[in-house]
């Protein structure tokens, strides 16, 4: 299985609202940051990660159905 990697902001087109819970949210938050430390911009967002995760998940799911 390949290992999940996050990738850059990108920019999104279609606008969506989700609750997270805080424990997530806080988890995701805190991976964020790190990947963002020491760069002298943020390239790494929350949106970014989201979408990452649900690509990663996606693409998986399709392997497990073979």
């Amino acid at each position: 299985m390949d290992k999940f990697m996050m990738k850059k902001s990108s920019k999104a087109n279609i606008y969506k609202s989700i609750r997270f819970p805080i424990e997530l949210n806080d988890k995701i938050t805190d991976i964020i940051n790190e990947a963002n430390a020491g760069l002298k911009k943020k390239e790494y967002s929350f949106n970014g990660f989201v979408i990452s995760a649900c690509e990663y998940a996606l693409e998986h799911m399709k392997e497990n159905e073979k």
